[in-house]
């Protein structure tokens, strides 16, 4: 069984959530580490200090099995 992580951002609009794949449709990292860096470097961007999200947002790395194509 191979595990990759996906980066997900979550932004709650009131009584809407909308859920995306931070890196996009797809884009998968190999390993924790490299999901969680990549996490830390999106709050980053987004004006915030390293690991912590604008209210009403969140990044969440989540593991599942690796798909053949």
């Amino acid at each position: 069984m191979n595990i990759v992580w996906t980066l997900v951002y979550v932004i709650v609009q009131g009584q809407d959530v909308h859920a995306v794949n931070a890196y996009g449709a797809g884009f998968t990292f190999p390993d924790m580490y490299e999901c969680f860096a990549a996490r830390e470097m999106l709050s980053v961007d987004l004006g915030m200090t390293e690991g912590y999200f604008p209210h009403g947002s969140q990044a969440v790395c989540i593991p599942q099995e690796q798909t053949q194509t």
